[in-house]
């Protein structure tokens, strides 16, 4: 029988250094994440800016800043870092929508096409804008995150998500380009060609896309279609002749330049006025109802030209 060697070493602890290192300066970062928050600064848009920017890219992130609890990816320099500094994205422009629409427009389903993480559909049903909501988010890892956030806020019975693209006909399989730093400017591919974005260097995958017609069954009073599809809007209302038919209001990203890009602005103009729209609303502007119309819609067009700028139209 042998022994174990004698040794004149202290008895282990259990923890070694590196170990110990970690365990020190994990306690110290709770210490000060404790201390920043009974001193209030969690709550400044500036500390939050700082610790979003920070996070290494692709970092899930929690946004409590807000009524809603959102996912977001610190790789997303546009929405998820405004939901994580200022907790909302866009949901001043949903109130001036209801409030143009007025106590006449009995609000029940939303329809949230391009749905990003959530941010319209999930605040809209929370504080009590709607009844329900279908979410349409065809980019796989956006999609994970909606359906992550529908159910964190409690609303998996209120809000249905789509892990697809809409467009002009069922049954398509659709290339979509994904941009590196802003997740709400994926979209549909419609060729190769370099543009302002870096179009060229996307990386490139396989959607599947189905008419919204062949999504929405029997009669649907109160509904508002939200769209921003970044230029692919045009095709999606050609896909909703049956849809359109009661002329729900439509709140629609124009944006020239992806127009120019996917060739659906002539689609778009046919499809709203071949419903019977009569009038919209620019939301970035303050003038009244402008009658629809071709040369309505171009005066928008010109008016932002084909360099990046965009804004979104109520039409009714």
């Amino acid at each position: 029988m042998t022994s174990a060697p004698s040794s004149s070493a202290p008895p282990s602890t259990g923890i070694g250094p590196r170990r110990l290192v970690r365990k020190t300066l994990r306690v110290a970062a709770t210490g000060l994440a404790r201390a920043l928050h009974w001193a209030g600064l969690e709550r400044s848009a500036s500390w939050r800016m700082a610790v979003f920017d920070a996070a290494p890219a692709g970092s899930v992130l929690v946004s409590t800043r807000g009524p809603e609890t959102y996912l977001v990816s610190s790789g997303d320099r546009a929405i998820a870092r405004e939901l994580y500094v200022n907790g909302q994205f866009d949901f001043e422009k949903l109130q001036k929508v209801m409030r143009l629409l007025g106590p006449g427009f009995q609000p029940r389903l939303l329809l949230d096409i391009g749905a990003n993480i959530g941010c319209i559909c999930i605040a809209a049903v929370k504080r009590g804008l709607f009844e329900r909501a279908m979410a349409f988010e065809p980019e796989p890892y956006n999609f994970s995150l909606l359906a992550a956030n529908i159910h964190l806020n409690g609303l998996a019975s209120r809000i249905t998500p789509r892990n697809l693209a809409l467009g002009a006909r069922d049954g398509e399989q659709l290339v979509f380009e994904l941009s590196k730093d802003n997740y709400g400017d994926h979209r549909i591919s419609m060729g190769a060609q370099d543009g302002q974005f870096d179009e060229a260097c996307r990386e490139r995958i396989t959607v599947p896309s189905e008419s919204l017609d062949s999504q929405i069954e029997g009669d649907w009073p109160g509904c508002l279609i939200w769209m921003d599809t970044q230029g692919f809007e045009g095709y999606v209302l050609q896909g909703a002749a049956r849809s359109l038919r009661e002329r729900p209001p439509l709140v629609v990203e124009f944006w020239p330049y992806g127009m120019q890009r996917s060739g659906s602005y002539e689609a778009l103009k046919h499809a709203v006025l071949q419903a019977g729209y009569t009038h919209f609303h620019d939301l970035e502007l303050d003038e009244g109802p402008v009658p629809a119309s071709e040369a309505g819609f171009d005066a928008v067009w010109q008016r932002l030209g084909t360099s990046g700028r965009f804004t979104d139209l109520l039409i009714q």
